[in-house]
């Protein structure tokens, strides 16, 4: 997939990835573009957007850039801002059953990502100053991180090219074509 429109549904609305940003931006929350096809900051000092928000020269500025194809980030811990980052949804299923998964996720935001895992954006009274990798483990496999201050999400609609991908966690051949983060 190129740097085409996709669009990602919403409840009963579908949205592209800068209405996503969009979104995000109209609730209070600071957003910023990252690399075209990967989930590289491309913006030095980023961390700052977990505590301060956006100037309005910054949400024109960042908008723009992600209209013109950059992917974009969420910074945890702004507004109280958490997000579970699961490497493996199917192992979530496992570990909490699915009929739970999909209760948390009627309550909560949550998004597949191109991995094959999930994140649930969670927004609470009480949360970390730093994150945790690995926050849960099974079996001595690592099952989620927790996005707080200093750390990132990769936004809805953004896609993820796997020639670029320069994780260890990335278990996936190296495909032509990118995975695009979508709601569940």
């Amino acid at each position: 997939m190129s740097n085409t429109t996709r669009l990602v549904k919403k409840g009963e609305v579908y949205m592209d990835k800068l209405q996503w940003a969009k979104w995000f931006v109209e609730h209070g929350y600071a957003v910023f573009p990252v690399s075209q096809e990967s989930k590289s900051s491309i913006i030095k000092g980023w961390q700052r957007y977990s505590t301060t928000s956006l100037t309005e020269e910054e949400k024109t500025q960042y908008l723009d850039m992600i209209a013109n194809g950059y992917n974009y980030a969420v910074p945890g811990g702004q507004h109280n801002l958490v997000v579970l980052d699961f490497e493996d949804r199917e192992l979530v299923k496992e570990w909490i059953g699915e009929t739970t998964l999909n209760e948390i996720c009627a309550k909560m935001f949550c998004v597949n990502t191109p991995h094959g895992g999930m994140h649930i954006y969670v927004i609470s009274d009480d949360i970390p100053d730093k994150k945790f990798n690995p926050v849960f483990t099974k079996d001595n496999k690592r099952i989620a991180d927790l996005q707080s201050f200093n750390s990132y999400v990769v936004g809805v609609g953004s896609c993820i090219n796997h020639e670029k991908c320069k994780s260890s966690k990335c278990t996936l051949e190296r495909p032509k074509h990118n995975y695009m983060l979508y709601p569940i």
